[in-house]
Order: structure tokens, then sequence, then C-alpha cells
């Protein structure tokens, strides 16, 4: 019985990793490109089309991370193999947390991203150790923070919890209160407990600190 053929879709910004991608697949039987694309939006449609989708993240429109997470593997939905150059602990746990079968730097070259085409279609999850425990070391610090963000939040008053997502909006003092129906002063008497409880001196340091916490959202 004649082997199926698996199609793999590349994603990626610089024609030299669209090249290595397509050698690589050359040398594996029953295994071939059948499109490209430098950017996110260039690629709708097409690249869930594929088995696999080899994807650069450091894409030029620099929404690598948005076309992971259209990609993400559903039923029936391509494989994701992504090369990125920044390897940090967060970019491979957010990578892998949108369904990313493998994560591969891209300075590893030829041979190991044929290797790891080879393994990611066949079903295999490939990361190189130290990234793998770099993203475990980060999935750690992310529980941490979730559950320090917990005991935060349960100490936050509603009135504290609206005023922090209004300052996290870049509204004055005097604005909030308007829209809260309160006074100035009663706002700074809010702003002045939410400080103490977040452990922070200053509106930036509150929203940052609300921010790593997981209290506010920020995009």
């Amino acid at each position: 019985m004649a082997q199926r053929r698996r199609t793999v879709f590349v994603v990626g910004g610089h024609p030299v990793i669209r090249g290595v991608v397509r050698l690589a697949c050359e040398g594996m039987d029953g295994v071939e490109v059948v499109g490209e694309a430098a950017t996110a939006d260039d690629a709708a449609g097409s690249a869930a089309a594929s088995d696999l989708v080899v994807l650069d993240l450091d894409l030029p429109d620099g929404q690598g991370m948005r076309l992971l997470r259209e990609l993400r593997p559903t039923e029936g939905g391509p494989l994701v193999l992504v090369l990125a150059d920044r390897v940090d602990g967060s970019t491979v746990l957010e990578a892998l947390r949108l369904g990313a079968s493998g994560f591969l730097p891209k300075a590893e070259g030829l041979r190991r991203m044929a290797e790891a085409i080879r393994k990611v279609l066949a079903g295999e999850r490939v990361v190189p150790a130290e990234l793998d425990r770099a993203a475990v070391s980060e999935l750690g610090r992310f529980v941490r923070r979730a559950r320090e963000g917990s005991v935060v939040e349960a100490t936050l008053t509603p009135r504290e919890a609206q005023i922090l997502a209004e300052l996290a909006d870049g509204r004055t003092m005097r604005q909030i209160g308007r829209r809260l129906g309160i006074s100035p002063r009663t706002v700074e008497t809010h702003v002045a407990k939410l400080y103490r409880k977040l452990g922070v001196r200053t509106r930036v340091q509150a929203v940052a600190r609300a921010a790593s916490l997981g209290l506010i959202d920020l995009r």
C-alpha cells in the first residue's frame, strides 16, 4: 500500500527560513511542502488545510502568536511546529499552551529541522530539553502568581476592583469619581487602600502589579 503523502505549509518572514524547511522536507519520503507565506494574513485559510504548519513566530507583521492561536489544533486541524529566535520560558510555554506540537530554535539548522518535522508528523512532541525545563519553570512561576493573585483579589472590595480597572484605563481621580458617582476624595481613600493591598506606592506600580497577578488585562 502506498504511503499517504503528508503536506507541509511554511510560514516564515525570511526566504532563508522557508528555504531551509523546503530542503528539510525534500529529503523525506512522502512529505511535500504545498505552500508558503511570509505573513499571517497571507497564510490565512491555506495553512489550515495542511497536515503540518511550520510557523516562524518572528513574522514581519508581528502576528506569529495570533496565527498560532487561529491554527490551534482542533479535530482535523494541522499540527504546528514553531520556530523562533526568542527561546525564553514564557515564549515556549505560550506556544505550547496554544497547541504547538513542537518548538525549535531557528539556530538549530537543517539537520534538526528535518528530525523535528519527522517527529511531529509521527505524533511526537518536540521541545529541546533545556527549553522544556524553562517552560516548566515558567509554568511554576505562573501558578505562584495566580495563587498570589487569588489571595490579593479576595481582599479587594467590589469598589476597589472597580477603581483598579479605572486606573488601568488611565482615568484621573476626578474622572473616576464622576463615572462612579463618588467624590474625588473618596476615590483617593479607596486608591490608598488599594495601594496598600497591592504593596505599591504609585499608579504605574499598581497597574503593573495587578497585571502581573492577573487581576487586570492590559491587552
